[in-house]
């Protein structure tokens, strides 16, 4: 018969060890051998039990805390890129600072420092925007002007 608190820490164990604690609390209650009762083997459990449900719940302050550094990194990131920005609009008349700025590769431009990204200037009010240019320009034919000119 299980005592009470053997049934809590029993979620954190396996079913073999589950059956042997089964029968140390029922048919072997009674018998000792040495370093081996129904108590010994009980107080295991519990402890096995309290260990899992503190693990449990020191990973979820660690993803939390995961989570609040991958905001924190974010936040940097965006900061320093706009800071960046604004230094490199500032050192304009100055070629060796404009030169150091150059050099330095925030946030995902770290990974391949290459690769940037486009940035795009608002078009002032009212003012229409064509569609990109797509393609090879037409082939040019011949006309009747042409073929007069040269001859042929």
């Amino acid at each position: 018969m299980p005592t009470p608190h053997a049934e809590s820490s029993t979620e954190a164990l396996s079913p073999a060890i589950r059956e042997l604690l089964s029968i140390f609390e029922g048919e072997l209650a009674t018998v000792q051998f040495p370093n081996v009762s129904a108590k010994i083997l009980s107080q295991l459990a519990t402890q096995v039990s309290t260990e899992t449900h503190r693990a449990e719940a020191l990973r979820q302050q660690l993803d939390a805390a995961q989570a609040t550094l991958a905001e924190a990194q974010a936040k940097l990131v965006r900061t320093a890129e706009l800071g960046l920005a604004y230094a490199r609009v500032f050192a304009a008349d100055d070629p060796e600072l404009l030169q150091r700025l150059a050099e330095i590769h925030v946030g995902a431009g770290d990974a391949s420092p290459g690769r940037r990204r486009k940035l795009e200037v608002a078009a002032p009010e009212g003012a229409i925007r064509l569609p990109a240019k797509r393609g090879r320009k037409p082939k040019q034919h011949a006309t009747g002007a042409d073929i007069d000119a040269t001859g042929t």
